[in-house]
């Protein structure tokens, strides 16, 4: 395959601080932070530490808002309805957790949500006295119907909020978040999306997303340092969010609560546009489709390697593809021993997942993956057949 990524992959690796020996296919997971990032966020440390009270107390909040104008300029939003959290599961934890729920409301989920994400919600139900409502898909998908049937036949008169992904996690496809967003519009369904993978793998305007909230990481497919993730809010959806951590700025609204919960290290946050640079510089607006083109190229190669079909259509798919894997004994100990034994015997770090009786493995195409990186999972795997 003729692909720039591919061509310059070995080049572009100098940039990261990844283990030379190891075939690393996971930056779904937790990202991984480029050198020229990591050194724009300790110089953000040490301007912190020569002179700590001015500059958390005089220099901070307009530093943090800067830092969020440039990422909310990138996300196709205004700074004023974007504020910084830790990570998306955070920023799910300020929308649950703010709402003004009421006793019977239904707040509806994917059953192939991420587990700390229903672990919140399941807490909300607790607290407030609210039903949580699952809509399940088949895996391998074959079109985008098999998604929007079981969520339409979801949705009921007393569903409140829905809770969507952008690209699911586990699954790794893209939910076709216009169409469900339109079906709750209709049905007068406010919607908090998920988007924890989609910065930076997928083009994004927040603004024309059509939610009501959206969370999502930069420390992903952005390459900001970990730690650095977003909560966008509609205006007329912001007023009664707090950040999970309650404290100064309680009444100065969102998103200057937000800026505000005591001490903490911001260094994450206001590295962000050097992230941001390095992205531009990489490729920007191409990166997307490229690493689409490696992905879908990869999951073909293994798929015909294992003698297993491919999970959804390449439409469906981004810069990361979950494959079923040709091995018996589909268990959540035989997946996590089978990722220790790719990790430790093969250098493949890779996440296993079993779900639906199968054990499914979940690659992603990055600048720095090179060739070899997929040739050394595809014979892993087939020597342990």
């Amino acid at each position: 395959m003729n692909n720039p990524v591919l061509a310059h992959a070995a080049e572009m690796r100098r940039h990261w601080l990844l283990e030379p020996y190891l075939h690393f296919l996971n930056h779904g997971s937790y990202g991984a932070a480029p050198r020229i990032v990591l050194d724009a966020q300790q110089a953000w440390r040490d301007r912190l530490e020569r002179q700590p009270v001015q500059f958390m107390a005089d220099d901070l909040p307009g530093l943090l808002r800067k830092a969020a104008g440039e990422l909310a300029g990138f996300l196709g939003a205004r700074s004023d309805d974007l504020a910084f959290v830790e990570n998306a599961t955070a920023g799910v934890n300020a929308v649950l957790r703010s709402f003004p729920w009421r006793a019977g409301d239904e707040l509806l989920l994917a059953s192939h949500a991420y587990p700390a994400v229903k672990n919140v919600a399941r807490f909300v139900a607790r607290q407030n006295g609210i039903e949580l409502r699952e809509f399940a898909m088949p895996f391998p998908l074959q079109d985008r119907q098999q998604i929007l049937e079981p969520f339409a036949a979801a949705l009921s008169p007393r569903t409140r909020m829905a809770l969507l992904d952008h690209v699911s996690s586990p699954l790794a496809v893209v939910y076709p978040l216009q169409e469900m967003i339109a079906l709750c519009r209709a049905r007068g369904v406010q919607v908090l999306v998920d988007g924890a993978h989609a910065p930076g793998m997928l083009p994004l305007s927040l603004e024309h997303v059509g939610a009501d909230w959206y969370v999502g990481n930069a420390h992903k497919w952005l390459y900001a340092p970990k730690g650095c993730g977003f909560l966008w809010a509609a205006p007329h959806a912001s007023g009664f969010l707090q950040p999970p951590v309650v404290s100064l700025r309680m009444d100065e609204g969102f998103p200057l609560a937000f800026d505000w919960v005591g001490t903490r290290d911001p260094s994450a946050w206001l590295a962000v546009g050097s992230a941001l640079q390095f992205y531009r510089n990489c490729g920007g607006s191409d990166i997307p489709g490229l690493l689409h083109e490696v992905a879908i190229a990869t999951a073909a190669r293994l798929c015909a390697a294992w003698d297993v079909r491919m999970p959804a259509p390449p439409e469906m798919l981004v810069a990361m593809a979950t494959l079923p894997l040709p091995l018996p004994d589909a268990t959540p100990e035989r997946a996590q021993g089978l990722h220790a034994h790719l990790r430790d015997r093969y250098r493949v770090e890779v996440p296993v997942l079993c779900f639906n009786d199968a054990l499914w493995v979940r690659v992603s195409s990055q600048l720095y993956n090179t060739v070899d990186d997929y040739a050394a999972l595809e014979n892993a795997v087939l020597q342990l057949q």
